[in-house]
């Protein structure tokens, strides 16, 4: 009921501030300290920032009602929505700001564009970052709260704002991406493609000999500590390559449901034993 209320204000207060604009057509009803390019362009700034609020925000009321989601609710359009309000609330200020000395808007439009191409040269990664963001916000890649691989990282996603992703990985650490990296680097999304099914490569020495079965049972008595994880009768373990010296093997797990954390406990656990008993008697 407050969001309503605070929403109807915000017409209403664009609706004053227009009227109080069409009065410098009419100079004889304000104070002539009214009438100053400083005051004309702070009022300007006020109509076109609410009423690019006041649309954003119903933008939004509209997506979370179709949605059937609360005022709290948020995903990557609700974000890129808000990155959009951003861009624009500052491009309105610099706007605002120009036009305290006064400059007329078909002249402005010159300077802007002189301005823009300079600001587009010294700062094209501030700018890529920004269009990737918005790019990536509205795309379906990824989402907040997925959990994704980016390039070496790994983790879930906690927010995506208009320069960078937020990760929060499995050692509790935060790691912040560039939206250019993200977008041009590989992406693998846990969450959204349901990978339940992971594979762990090794080799060992030819010499001593060892029987397929024998290797596959002792992995499969590592994976007891996970059975209330594991899909039953999914485990499989085969030769993928032989050499001279050494035979590759690929043992393959799934689970019964999405855990990435839980896979790489699992994987780790078999590259310990691997390790620990498999190259200890070689």
């Amino acid at each position: 009921m407050f969001r309503i209320a605070k929403f109807i204000i915000k017409i209403i207060l664009v609706l004053f501030l227009w009227v109080l604009k069409e009065s410098f057509y009419d100079q004889s009803l304000l104070p002539a300290l009214y009438y100053t390019a400083v005051v004309k362009s702070i009022l300007h700034f006020l109509i076109y920032w609410l009423t690019v609020n006041i649309i954003i925000r119903f933008a939004q009321f509209i997506y979370r009602k179709r949605k059937r989601m609360g005022d709290r609710y948020s995903d990557n359009v609700i974000g890129g929505l808000q990155n959009i309000y951003y861009i624009l609330s500052v491009i309105g200020l610099v706007i605002m700001f120009i036009g305290f000395f006064g400059i007329e808007f078909n002249k402005l439009l010159t300077a802007l564009s002189i301005v823009a191409a300079a600001i587009a040269i010294i700062s094209k990664e501030i700018i890529a970052d920004i269009l990737c963001g918005i790019s990536i916000t509205f795309s379906r890649d990824i989402a907040i709260g997925d959990y994704v691989k980016i390039g070496e990282a790994k983790g879930r996603v906690i927010d995506i704002n208009i320069h960078k992703i937020v990760l929060h990985n499995d050692d509790d650490d935060i790691i912040y991406i560039s939206n250019s990296k993200a977008y041009y680097d590989n992406i693998v999304n846990y969450t959204q493609k349901e990978i339940r099914k992971y594979n762990v490569e090794f080799s060992i020495p030819v010499y001593p000999q060892r029987k397929l079965n024998e290797i596959d049972n002792q992995l499969k008595e590592v994976l007891s500590n996970f059975e209330e994880y594991l899909e039953p009768g999914q485990n499989k373990l085969r030769i993928s390559a032989l050499a001279k010296d050494e035979v590759k093997f690929k043992f393959q797990f799934k689970l019964n449901q999405i855990n990435p954390q839980v896979a790489d406990q699992i994987k780790s656990k078999i590259m310990e034993h691997v390790l620990g008993q498999l190259y200890s008697r070689a």
